[in-house]
């Protein structure tokens, strides 16, 4: 910086200082990757069924999600009744059994009619970071979750 005058030094000194800030901003990789939320004893927030995406209608009293347990159980809430039964999952393999329903009347039970099908048709499950995502026994995405706070 010798024979460089102050306003010279202050843009380049400014400079650096913006360089290093994006280097280290949210958007970084030094922070590496998310960890994965545990299968069990989370929140998993439905977002996706069938590769559609799940919206909680004005009025409905919860969002679809479920929490799997530490025993083999698994319960949730679908948009309209709440669900319990058991699951099983060795290594990539999840299948749901013995899933039993409230039998509430709802206004618009498409979603929950869909979810029912996906927790039958589920062969596997995927876990990354947040996210979790049932799949079929050719591997496509029936459902995904993400891991939320309780509400």
């Amino acid at each position: 910086m010798k024979g460089m005058s102050v306003a010279g030094r202050i843009i380049v000194l400014g400079c650096l200082a913006v360089l290093a800030a994006c280097a280290s901003g949210p958007g970084s990789q030094q922070g590496g990757p998310v960890p994965t939320a545990p299968l069990t004893n989370t929140y998993w927030k439905l977002v996706e069924l069938r590769g559609n995406a799940v919206n909680v209608p004005q009025g409905q009293q919860g969002e679809p999600h479920m929490i799997f347990r530490d025993d083999g159980r698994v319960n949730g809430f679908s948009g309209c009744n709440r669900f319990v039964g058991e699951y099983t999952v060795t290594g990539a393999n999840l299948l749901f059994d013995s899933m039993a329903s409230t039998r509430m009347a709802c206004p618009d039970d498409n979603n929950e009619s869909v979810l029912y099908d996906v927790f039958a048709d589920t062969a596997g499950v995927f876990l990354e970071g947040k996210v979790l995502k049932l799949l079929d026994e050719q591997g496509h995405g029936l459902a995904r979750f993400e891991a939320v706070a309780l509400p």
